[in-house]
């Protein structure tokens, strides 16, 4: 069933500028951002979205591993939420420091209540 949701990240700075000024969730272990695609993708499996961590939250292998625990968890909740998870947003998720340190499960429970305020 994971396979079966295709990501794709976001691109280019512009887009990354677009984003920043729509809509935000904060919580305490990361900020989502998330925007209405310009247009509907041709492949209803794809979801937009980004994981970003700052150079302040650390040193490089250290923010990998933020990046990487963000990612996998982001890909969890949306395989959980799959019906109701909104596909016609794309998403930034940023970071915060707490995200090393969070336990999995959490994490995850955490990033599937944020993406239900999306709707």
């Amino acid at each position: 069933m994971a396979a079966s949701i295709q990501f794709e990240s976001l691109s280019g700075n512009t887009e990354f500028k677009q984003i920043l000024k729509s809509k935000k969730i904060i919580s305490k272990l990361f900020t989502i951002y998330y925007r209405k695609l310009e247009q509907e993708l041709s492949n209803n499996r794809k979801v937009v979205l980004s994981c970003v961590s700052a150079k302040k939250l650390g040193n490089a292998v250290k923010r990998n591993k933020i990046r990487r625990r963000l990612k996998m968890a982001t890909r969890k909740a949306i395989v959980e939420l799959s019906s109701s998870f909104n596909k016609k947003y794309k998403y930034a998720i940023f970071a915060k420091a707490k995200v090393y340190d969070e336990n999995f499960q959490n994490l995850v429970e955490e990033l599937k209540s944020k993406f239900k305020e999306t709707n």
